[in-house]
């Protein structure tokens, strides 16, 4: 099974340039718990940097937005699977 990626814009620190990254998010949860850098590239310049205390926190939103929606979406699955009152009493 594939390690599962988050993908994510960054601006080239050389042209300002904004293209996309992508980080296993394994790499990026253990990077912020731990403090270590993370190293960004940007393929304009073909540009390495460690993440700015900005782009960490850009990061970390995103992690918790990811988070948010797969609760969310296990909740959903969850509720779909649970009979509703008004499904039960039809039966009867």
């Amino acid at each position: 099974m594939p390690e599962p990626i988050l993908k994510f814009p960054v601006t080239c620190p050389n042209c300002a340039l904004e293209s996309v990254a992508d980080l296993s998010i394994a790499l990026i949860a253990h990077a912020l718990l731990t403090g270590k850098g993370i190293r960004l590239h940007s393929a304009c310049h073909d540009h390495y940097w460690t993440a700015t205390h900005v782009e960490r926190e850009q990061l970390r939103k995103s992690l918790r937005m990811l988070k948010l929606e797969t609760h969310t979406f296990q909740e959903q699955a969850h509720a779909d699977k649970t009979p509703r009152a008004s499904q039960s009493l039809e039966r009867v």
